[in-house]
């Protein structure tokens, strides 16, 4: 099980990588390559808590970020 780890762990990097290059220019979705990125990388529940830090209270429930990880 823990080589499967390993590639959880490269394809968030990937995942945040791409996100992060295609960011600047127009192309849609590339906040969600860095969240789904975030979400490979460290989990769920490690990602709500690290975003629900970062962003104030109001604009994480204005985002409904929870419903959209939860969804992932």
């Amino acid at each position: 099980m823990n080589e499967w780890k390993n590639y959880h762990k490269a394809i968030g990097v990937i995942f945040i990588g791409t996100g992060i290059i295609f960011y600047p220019t127009p192309i849609p979705g590339t906040t969600i390559l860095i969240i789904l990125g975030f979400v490979w990388l460290i989990g769920k529940k490690r990602t709500l808590n690290f975003l629900h830090e970062v962003l104030n209270k109001k604009i994480f429930n204005f985002l409904k970020v929870k419903s959209i990880i939860k969804k992932l």
